[in-house]
């Protein structure tokens, strides 16, 4: 007598398509849209229960209004891609609030209230001269990098930032070491010891310089709010899509190249899709999940190995009154002592949402990361109440709703808003970073070439990956 087996597993069948792109990010959507458009039958498959990558747009539990614990702004003249993705899916965006003084909080703990177009964070004169040195020798060694030919900078100096800073007779300075760890770990999540100096710098100038990525206003980084979140963009190039090729929940487990020149795509819960080509869109340091047949070459074998996600936790603390806007304040706050690193206003007086973004970021993020959930709250809430002074404290405690997300242990990112490459990385294995491999491609705001870590570079690297498997597969395009 043959047994019984119960609980066997039904087989999937095998679903043929021309494209599979892995990752439902800006960059994955953004490629699986423009093969649809072309013609190609294209399924996109995110491991996480949602779409939109480090995108995370929620509806205010304690009112109208959304919070953003993810990417937040945009910029409509610098970073025309996302924002033409806002004009054709009809999304209003909102610009951010500049009007009022910003907090300082230097690494001896001291505290500095700095107006508008105020040129340094210290009252010391010989810090001022230092800080004011070493930003300008970032933003114009920044300025001299070419982002497209990495054999151009200069090989002597290809070494960690820290040490770069230190070749410049700087780093012996503790106020200098307090800014540039500032600077590294506010932009990319990593310390400047970690952070290759030749990385870095490309990252500045693909960010538009640095001022760009540390200020607001018309040509900021932190220009633009999309007033229902960044993540309606990626809801919307959905709902242009296919409906059902969008499948979320569906992490994948290996690619497998075949001798018709097809691949295998199987997901964990082994459902296998045929294609004519891959496209991957998910972060570096997140390849290792995948068991690639055959392996990927040395090059991009040695990026996922080395590429470290950004530490990185973000917080939206609200309340019933924009009190710090009623004290002249404009919600912009640096700290070199942590737990809060650096934080904008985020709010939307139309819908009466009083907010702040708070980051924390590098090894104050790490530390923090390490308590209890109150502690950590508490630890926020407190610090700020430290940052205002006496005469707001009690404010800044009225907190009516306190929401975070600690990217670092978000399970397939593990970290945020990009991974960084230490010294020498770039140079050797920049160009392979992009480079197909058989039937895959790779797209992701890592391999853009303008504004990593950004939605417009994770829209721009999309939109190239998609192309090259548009012109590879042009004779087989569907009509």
């Amino acid at each position: 007598m043959i047994p019984q087996v119960y609980g066997a597993a039904t087989p999937k069948p095998l679903v043929e398509v021309d494209v599979v792109v892995v990752g439902g990010g800006f960059s994955g959507l953004m490629s699986g849209y423009n093969l649809q458009q072309s013609g190609l039958k294209t399924v996109v498959l995110e491991a996480k229960e949602q779409i939109g990558g480090r995108s995370r747009s929620f509806q205010r539990k304690s009112g109208p209004g959304v919070i953003e614990l993810g990417a937040t702004w945009i910029n409509n003249r610098t970073q025309p891609e996302v924002f033409a993705l806002t004009e054709q899916f009809g999304l209003e965006t909102a610009e951010q609030f500049t009007d009022g003084d910003t907090v300082f909080q230097g690494v001896d703990g001291k505290l500095s209230r700095m107006p508008p177009g105020a040129q340094s964070n210290s009252e010391d004169p010989i810090e001022a001269v230092l800080e004011g040195k070493v930003l300008t020798l970032i933003a114009e060694a920044a300025e001299e990098v070419d982002i497209r030919d990495f054999d151009k900078f200069p090989k002597k100096k290809d070494v960690s930032f820290a040490d770069w800073v230190a070749l410049h007779g700087l780093w012996k300075f503790p106020h200098v070491q307090g800014v540039v760890t500032g600077i590294t770990t506010s932009i990319v999540g990593r310390a400047p010891e970690e952070v290759g100096a030749h990385y870095f710098l490309d990252y500045v100038k693909s960010g538009n310089g640095l001022i760009s990525l540390l200020s607001e206003g018309a040509d900021g980084a932190q220009s633009l709010k999309v007033k229902k979140g960044t993540t309606s963009i990626a809801t919307s190039l959905v709902n242009a899509m296919e409906n059902g090729t969008v499948l979320v929940s569906t992490p994948v487990k290996s690619i497998k190249s075949c001798d018709d020149d097809t691949s295998i795509v199987t997901t964990k819960s082994d459902q296998a899709f045929k294609t004519k080509k891959v496209i991957i869109a998910i972060p570096t340091n997140m390849y290792k999940d995948i068991e690639f047949d055959p392996p990927l070459p040395k090059e991009k074998g040695t990026l996922v190995s080395s590429t470290k996600p950004g530490i990185y936790a973000k917080l939206i603390l609200s309340y019933s009154e924009p009190w710090w806007r009623n004290a002249g304040l404009v919600g912009k706050f640096t700290s070199f002592v942590g737990p809060i690193c650096f934080g904008w206003d985020t709010s939307d007086l139309a819908d009466s949402q009083y907010s702040l973004a708070f980051f924390v970021s590098g090894d104050i993020a790490a530390e923090w990361h390490e308590l209890p959930q109150q502690e950590k709250e508490d630890a926020i809430v407190e610090h700020l109440a430290t940052l205002v002074g006496e005469e707001l404290a009690e404010n800044a405690r009225d907190v009516l709703e306190l929401n975070y997300v600690e990217w670092t242990k978000e399970e397939y990112l593990e970290g945020a808003p990009t991974s960084s490459m230490g010294p020498g990385l770039l140079r050797k294995y920049g160009a392979a970073l992009r480079e197909p491999y058989s039937n895959l491609h790779f797209g992701g705001g890592e391999t853009a070439y303008e504004w990593k870590g950004y939605l417009e570079g994770a829209i721009t690297a999309g939109k190239r990956a998609a192309q090259e498997v548009i012109d590879d597969l042009g004779a087989d395009k569907k009509e």
